[in-house]
């Protein structure tokens, strides 16, 4: 007497088969793999740096700038690029009925004064090499003008000066160094705001302090 091996349903043997049914995935990429590379980091922000990143992407998007520009322009976005301060970023595109992709991060009173700070920090050494770097003394002595005279509350303040800061090193605009209470002010600042820039700020703050 022997036992017959039970039959197998009709979903377990099409398993057996499903390599070869499988259709291969095909790559209908026409970029070459590092310029593919320099769209992801433009679109993941927050932005590309000639140095300290990554050189081979900075060297495919000189090479490509064409394309790129083209490409991200397909996705309603715009690419702003400096060479001379090796920064790149992105933006809205500004046509009409275009989408937002890029969302803006809505900024407390704390952020915009820290932002305002930063920048001004940059345009004292404007036209110059000397890279420009902040400690957490001098944001907090710069940000505690803002404490209301009437909050009692030091610590919460101090804590949303805190939360400030790490907006700001979460969106790289205040880059990490040996010392963790100092940091790069990032140049790209200079991109995002300029003189234009600045003074509507300037008017946002005053708007929030007055509020």
């Amino acid at each position: 007497m022997t036992i017959q091996p039970a039959p197998r349903r009709a979903a377990e043997q099409v398993d057996d088969f499903d390599d070869d049914i499988r259709e291969p995935i095909v790559d209908h990429g026409e970029l070459s793999s590092a310029t593919r590379r320099v769209l992801l980091a433009l679109i993941r922000g927050p932005y590309l740096r000639s140095v300290g990143g990554d050189g081979r992407l900075w060297a495919a998007l000189v090479r490509d700038e064409a394309q790129v520009r083209a490409r991200l322009a397909d996705l309603y976005l715009d690419l702003v690029l400096d060479a001379e301060a090796g920064l790149a970023f992105v933006r809205n595109l500004e046509v009409e009925d275009a989408p937002k992709v890029v969302r803006n991060h809505p900024l407390t009173l704390l952020d915009t004064a820290l932002l305002l700070f930063l920048r001004r920090r940059l345009l004292a050494q404007q036209g110059s090499e000397v890279r420009t770097f902040v400690g957490r003394d001098e944001i907090e002595d710069q940000l505690r003008s803002y404490r209301p005279a009437e909050l009692a509350d030091k610590k919460g303040f101090d804590d949303r000066i805190g939360a400030a800061i790490n907006k700001m090193k979460k969106n790289s605009v205040l880059l990490s160094t040996d010392d963790e209470e100092r940091w790069e002010v990032s140049p790209v600042l200079g991109l995002v705001f300029g003189a234009d820039e600045v003074a509507a700020v300037t008017r946002e703050l005053d708007r929030l302090v007055a509020s």
